[in-house]
């Protein structure tokens, strides 16, 4: 098989090109027929001939000498020389047309066709018969003879010449078919075979989404139609791939960013939900919904809001459906939502219209506001006490500053050393008092700043040359390590030196005599570290967080607002403050952060 020339395994597998080779071979006979189909008339009519005129010959030599007187004798004497001479019959006719007589069969061919067409022939096949007028020199002048001769050797003869002929066209069109296929084997059978392997290459590549395979079509330098065709296949290949390619990346963005929406549509911490515009059917709620509902999701999904009784007022949810309808979005409007159980709760609802299926739907997003409500509620009645507390410090306040005044008077007194032991506990406790209240005035009032751009650099410096000559500093090394460049911030300089001073007070007190307090400056991108440490003994963990609380102090003698105070400072500069404690670090470090106006 592999030995076969390539054309010839090719046979079995173009199709078209042996239908291509069929009708050349067919248009070649069909051709060479009509071309010889003269040939083979005229054959007939020369073997016809031949026959007639060597059986008149043979006649014409047997009447050579004396012609019969009688038409008795001429017939009989024609009979005679007549029918050896593969001759089967024939009739004798006077000139005038009058009937002599006939021996053996009779022709088919009559006198008045003979007289209208000397030429006049009739030809049968079945028999093989063949009736002609004979023109003979002894009886032209008187008869006139049509013969019946046996055309069998003719037949034969003819037969022969056609399968000559056949054997010939059969001959001549195997030749060019088979030139043909040759040529079209190179021309056509291979490229067309090439381009349906490099179609089904494509296809399966296609199908699998892999890379462009390798097309053996292409490698055939073509300047004619077939090449056009390859080369419009592979341009083809190309565009449809890129569509392909296109549509592809078109399905998995969004594929993605359905997966993106169902995450976090189910994944959302608002309560999220899918329904109808008109009849408000569930479609798809999330698991915030269903936590806020009190439900499970079958119970749920394709039922009406009015069927899950949802709204505390069904006319709210026409308003709804009427503000949509003419904006096509609302936000942030409050409802009430009633749950499974019959809560009711606060709700800020935002929805907008979308179409699915072709279908008006919402998409809304619920927040359940019921405990920031609640929150709220509370907050103002904090507010109202802490205007309350604020009110009362002022009013009690005076009447101290009275008594307070009045307890000095009583110092220009004679007083018993037991008398003056316990005015002066009532004075120190009068004066803690009013700095008690002081403090929950400060801590109460909104942190009211006037700014002004401050050089941190000196502003420490200041404070610390100030701090060093405290009681509280006493014993204690204060050290002190400025910025490189000078760092300005925006900030209450009264103020900023309340926090510092207080939390300076706090780091001597945690060190212990002879002790060091270190103060940094560290400027970072947009913001200053202003860092005050101290090698105390480390606070506690779980006393850390609550530092800052007010009314809550680790020492004998505080109010638990110093620190409170700071922290509310710091945040009204729009800063940080930081407390670490721990043994890695060695004690204890606060941090203030603030943004700076400008660094150089």
């Amino acid at each position: 098989m592999s030995a076969k020339p390539q054309w010839m395994r090719h046979l079995f597998q173009a199709r078209l090109s042996r239908r291509i080779v069929l009708w050349v071979f067919l248009s070649i006979v069909l051709i060479e027929a009509v071309i010889l189909l003269p040939s083979i008339y005229r054959r007939q009519q020369e073997l016809l001939a031949y026959l007639k005129n060597l059986a008149s010959a043979r006649v014409e030599g047997g009447l050579v000498g004396a012609v019969p007187a009688s038409d008795e004798a001429v017939l009989a004497r024609l009979e005679q020389l007549v029918l050896p001479a593969d001759v089967r019959g024939g009739t004798l006719y006077r000139l005038t047309g009058e009937l002599v007589g006939t021996f053996g069969e009779p022709p088919e061919l009559t006198f008045a066709s003979v007289q209208q067409n000397p030429q006049a022939t009739i030809h049968r096949w079945q028999p093989a018969r063949y009736d002609a007028a004979w023109s003979i020199a002894p009886l032209a002048d008187q008869y006139v003879l049509i013969i019946r001769h046996d055309a069998t050797s003719v037949h034969r003869e003819l037969l022969a010449f056609l399968g000559r002929i056949a054997g010939l066209v059969t001959i001549i069109s195997i030749f060019v078919t088979g030139a043909t296929w040759i040529g079209l084997e190179p021309a056509l059978i291979t490229p067309i075979l090439l381009l349906r392997s490099d179609l089904l290459k494509a296809g399966h590549a296609v199908q699998q989404d892999q890379s462009p395979p390798e097309f053996d079509s292409l490698s055939l330098q073509r300047h004619d139609e077939l090449g056009d065709v390859i080369a419009a296949f592979d341009q083809m290949y190309e565009q449809v791939s890129a569509a392909i390619s296109e549509r592809r990346q078109a399905e998995r963005a969004l594929r993605q960013s359905e997966e993106k929406f169902a995450k976090a549509f189910h994944s959302s911490p608002s309560a999220l939900l899918i329904s109808t515009l008109e009849t408000g059917r569930l479609i798809e709620v999330n698991d915030s919904f269903l936590h806020l509902y009190g439900s499970t999701l079958e119970e749920v999904i394709g039922r009406s809001a009015l069927e899950l009784n949802l709204w505390d007022s069904p006319q709210s949810r026409d308003e709804l459906i009427q503000k949509l309808q003419q904006d096509g979005a609302v936000r942030n409007l409050e409802y009430t939502f009633r749950t499974k159980t019959g809560e009711l709760r606060a709700i800020l609802f935002s929805a907008e219209l979308i179409q699915i299926d072709g279908e008006a739907c919402l998409v809304s997003v619920a927040n359940d506001i019921t405990e920031r409500k609640q929150a709220e509620k509370a907050l103002e009645r904090l507010a109202e006490i802490g205007e309350l507390a604020a009110m009362i410090v002022h009013e009690v306040r005076n009447p101290l500053t009275t008594v307070l005044m009045g307890l000095e008077s009583f110092r220009q007194l004679q007083l018993s050393a037991r008398d003056q032991q316990r005015l002066n506990l009532a004075l120190e406790e009068a004066d803690r008092l009013q700095r008690l209240l002081n403090e929950i005035l400060q801590y109460a009032r909104c942190q009211t700043l006037q700014t002004s751009p401050l050089d941190v650099n000196a502003l420490m410096q200041d404070l610390l040359d100030s701090v060093r000559t405290q009681p509280w500093a006493a014993n204690r090394t204060i050290e002190f390590l400025p910025a490189s460049a000078p760092v300005y911030i925006l900030g209450d300089r009264d103020k900023l030196k309340q926090v510092l001073i207080n939390l300076t007070d706090n780091a001597c007190e945690a060190s212990p005599e002879g002790g060091q307090v270190r103060c940094s400056i560290v400027p970072c991108e947009h913001r200053v570290c202003l860092h005050i440490y101290n090698g105390g003994a480390p606070i506690p963990a779980d006393v850390l967080p609550r530092l800052t609380q007010p009314f809550f102090t680790t020492k004998s003698t505080g109010n638990g607002l110093g620190l409170a105070i700071v922290k509310r400072i710091v945040e009204a500069h729009q800063g940080e403050l930081i407390i670490e404690s721990s043994a890695a670090i060695g004690g204890t470090r606060v941090s203030v952060i603030l943004p700076t106006l400008c660094q150089t």
